[in-house]
Formats: structure tokens, C-alpha cells, sequence
């Protein structure tokens, strides 16, 4: 049973919050110390180990489906204690898995954005670093589909201006996805004369949503990738934000019930054991057995 003379309010209120921002729960309660410490210590190691693994170590399993994985699995259940990161990262799993999260070949609306890549053409026969815009919208195709169209303007590795028609082969990675970055690839043409020409193709990428790649799951090649760039600081993150997941699991307990220690004014028992009564009774006895003697020396 929890102390009366600790201020706890409404406990499962404490604790809800204190589960989902480790240390608020015991701002709610008024214990100020122990608010700041939770929250310094479990986000420090939470932060401290997603920055590790370029803030890709929190990764939750499926919802539904074949594609969990044991190991994914148990990681994430440690890291669900953290609370609010770990219940974006389940949201995100759930978008993720969609059967609408594919390669994009239409557009609902325009988009520009910027693009880091290569540009290759044929009447050069070589391949050159671009950066620039790309500009890309709705189209109607050859045969009457849906396709994107656009063009690209930037410069070149000399700094000299670049600018290409694109196609009706353009083709846009998921849009949601672990990586901040979404490849584009397309077509370049020339239209001159009413008659299409392929010049070439441009491919590599634009920046991708913080919302779409944040916490989302990586599939088997990124998770690869993220190992070999990581190396042992990606067992050092993972290991990092499972122990802040576990140790709010205290801290949430802690809100609840409050602290598992006494204040140390607490009545002491007048109770005499039997051992104790016991070794009275002796010593009484031993004194009443030795005083007769002493009587007969003196």
C-alpha cells in the first residue's frame, strides 16, 4: 500500500503519463526531483542511442502479416516502455506495411522538389552529377494512361546550367519509407518537331517527408546497409534505447505506487522476542545462583 503522505493524485493518471513521457508523471504528482531525474536519464539514453543509429534503431513489427521477425520483435517490446516514440513507431509500422506504400508512377497533384543525382546522355555518352529542381505533374500518356511528366533544371558538377524535358517513364520510390531520401528515376526526351526522342535517363533522388521516414521499419537491404555503416555503435544503440524502454517501466511502476522504501521515522516495535525473553530469564537466574555463593565468602 502506498504512503498516504506522498502526494500521488490520481495514479493511473501518473502513470499513463509517466509512460508516455518518461518523467511527467511525477511532474503531474508534484515530485519534482524525481520528474527531472526520470527524465534526464531514461530520454538521455533513449536520444543518446536513436542518434547513434541515425534515428533508425526504433523499429516496430507488423500489425498483421508474415513479415515480423523474432529478433524485431523482442527489441521493440523493451523499447515499448519509452512510450511515445514506441507508439509513433507502431503507427508507422502500420502505414508502412499498406498495400498503397509501393513505387509511385502517378501523380495526384504537382510536385517540385529538390534533386541530388546523375544525369546520363547519350549524344555525350558520359554521366555527370546534378543538382537542382525537378518539377513533375500529372499527364495523360500515349495510350491514354496515367503517367508523370516534367522537367529538371539545375547545374552540373562545373556549375554550368542543365535543363531536360522528362518523360512518361518517371517513377518515384514509396513514399514512405526508412530513408530520408525517395529515389526518382525518368526518361529524358527531346520533343522538337512533334516527334519523341530519348536523350537519356536521370536518376537519384529527392528529400522525403521527415513524417514518412521517421521511425518507420527498414526492410532487409536498409537494415543491412544500417549494420554495415554502424557497426558495433548499431549493438551499442540498440542496446542503449532497450534500457531506457525498461527502466521507465520502473519509473511507471514508481508513479503508481509510489516509493518501495520507508521514511525511516517509523515507531519501533516494544515487543520482546522469545529470544530475547529467554536470555533474561537466564542471566536472572545465573545472578540468583551466584549470589548465595557470595553471601558464604563474605
Amino acid at each position: 500500500m502506498s504512503d498516504p503522505r506522498i502526494p500521488l493524485k490520481e495514479p493511473k493518471l501518473a502513470a499513463l503519463l509517466a509512460f508516455l513521457l518518461p518523467g511527467a508523471g511525477h511532474l503531474y504528482q508534484g515530485r519534482y526531483f524525481k520528474a527531472g531525474l526520470y527524465a534526464v536519464c531514461i530520454w538521455g539514453l533513449f536520444l543518446y542511442g536513436m542518434s547513434l543509429a541515425d534515428w533508425k534503431i526504433v523499429n516496430a513489427p507488423p500489425l498483421h502479416g508474415n513479415a515480423s521477425r523474432r529478433g524485431v520483435m523482442l527489441k521493440y517490446a523493451a523499447q515499448f516502455g519509452v512510450g511515445a516514440p514506441a507508439l509513433v513507431a507502431l503507427m508507422q509500422s502500420e502505414r508502412y506495411y499498406k498495400e498503397s506504400n509501393r513505387p509511385v508512377r502517378q501523380l495526384d497533384a504537382p510536385l517540385d522538389a529538390p534533386f541530388t543525382g546523375e544525369l546520363t546522355l547519350r549524344t555525350r555518352q558520359t554521366a555527370g552529377d546534378v543538382t537542382g529542381t525537378v518539377y513533375l505533374e500529372p499527364a495523360q500518356g500515349g495510350f491514354g494512361a496515367e503517367v508523370i511528366r516534367g522537367r529538371f533544371a539545375g547545374t552540373d558538377a562545373d556549375g554550368e546550367p542543365v535543363e531536360v524535358q522528362l518523360g512518361e517513364f518517371v517513377e518515384l520510390g514509396r513514399p514512405i519509407s526508412a530513408d530520408s531520401k525517395r529515389y526518382l528515376q525518368a526518361e529524358v526526351i527531346d520533343d522538337a518537331g512533334g516527334r519523341i526522342q530519348s536523350l537519356g535517363h536521370l536518376h537519384g533522388s529527392i528529400p522525403r517527408p521527415f513524417w514518412n521516414w521517421f521511425v518507420v521499419p527498414l526492410d532487409d537491404q536498409q537494415d543491412r546497409e544500417l549494420h554495415r555503416q554502424l557497426g558495433k555503435y548499431h549493438e551499442l544503440a540498440t542496446v542503449f534505447t532497450m534500457i531506457a524502454g525498461l527502466l521507465n517501466v520502473l519509473a511507471i511502476w514508481d508513479a503508481l505506487e509510489g516509493p518501495a522504501y520507508g521514511y525511516g521515522d517509523e515507531p519501533e516495535s516494544t515487543d520482546e522476542t522469545p529470544d530475547t525473553e529467554a536470555e533474561q530469564a537466564n542471566t536472572e537466574k545465573d545472578s540468583s545462583d551466584q549470589k548465595p555463593v557470595a553471601e558464604a565468602v563474605s
